[in-house]
Formats: C-alpha cells, structure tokens, sequence
C-alpha cells in the first residue's frame, strides 16, 4: 500500500507541475502579446494593461471607422453617383487663381482617389499662355493632394522680341483650361 500511495502522489506531483508549467507558459504568451499590442498602440511609452486595452479598443474603433469611410468612398467612385455630391463635397477639386499686378497664383486641393492631375500638365497651361513659371509645387497630405503654381506675365519687351501678337494673360483662360483638365479626368 505505501507503494501505491508513493505512485499516487507521484502523479498528483507531475500534474501539478504540469499545470504550473502550462500556467508559466500561458502567462509568458500573454505577456508577449501584451507587448506586441503596445508597440502598436503606444510605441513611447509603456503603459498598465487596462489603459493598453482601452487604446487598442479606441484604436480599433478609429480604424473601422476609416476603414468604413474610404469603402464608401471608393464605392461612390466606383458608382459615378458625383451629380449627388456637388454640395459641401470633400471629393470634389477646389481651384483658386487670383492675379495680382504682374503675378498669377494657382492653388488646387484634390482627393487622392480622384485620378491626379500631373504638375507639369498645369505648368504647361500657364507657359501656354505666355506666363513664366516662378515656383510649382505638388504637397501630399493625408488624403489630399495640393498643387500650388506661381506666375508672373513677362515684362512687354519680352513679348514684342518673341513677337507675340495679344501683350497680357487672361487669368481667366488659364483657370478655364485647368477646369477642363481637372474634370476631364473626373467624368
């Protein structure tokens, strides 16, 4: 019998620590993942498990959300439903030119989903015209695209040696012609 208690208790024993070690093990998983997690979340500082949960929730949240808003967007793209979104509309090309004295400014806001319109497309409108090209510019942020042009009229000399017959540039005819290069790859 006292055999038996000894193979008993030998078996109690090895579960136990067999228990433990998976219990060691699981633990050092979490701890790895809780890790793993906060380099995503938090990647300055460290932070205690119940606020690392409450950011990766509030962090999963945001994603979904954008993720919800760009299918949307995409889908109305991919729809061609633009007539219902002329109003107050984020997608829609935002164009200003304004001309003082000798200088032409173009700015242009556009959705990166919307087909972009290259930069040297627009500075060829204005040296088209007779403008010289100060500065162009072309900024990517976040989900938008901004070209910045700056122009001015050469001085008159310049235009009775090139023997160019009209003497001015119309702002007006540039700003038609970026219009139709910018919706012509809209529609």
């Amino acid at each position: 019998m006292a055999r038996a208690r000894e193979i008993g208790e030998g078996n109690s024993s090895s579960l136990r620590e067999q228990r433990n070690l998976r219990e060691k093990d699981r633990r050092m998983r979490m701890k790895h993942l809780f890790s793993e997690l906060s380099s995503h979340v938090s990647p300055t500082r460290k932070l205690p498990v119940p606020q690392l949960i409450d950011q990766a929730t509030s962090y999963t949240i945001q994603l979904k959300e954008k993720l919800n808003y760009l299918k949307e967007k995409k889908r109305i793209l991919l729809q061609g439903e633009l007539g219902n979104l002329y109003e107050g509309s984020s997608l829609l090309p935002k164009l200003s030119i304004r001309s003082r004295d000798s200088t032409i400014e173009l700015n242009l806001i556009m959705d990166l989903n919307i087909k972009r319109v290259l930069l040297h497309e627009l500075v060829s409108i204005f040296e088209e015209e007779g403008a010289q090209v100060m500065s162009a510019n072309l900024q990517n942020l976040n989900d938008r695209t901004t070209y910045t042009i700056i122009a001015q009229v050469p001085h008159p000399r310049i235009y009775l040696q090139a023997i160019i017959s009209r003497i001015g540039i119309d702002p007006s005819r540039i700003e038609e012609r970026v219009r139709k290069i910018i919706y012509g790859y809209i529609y």
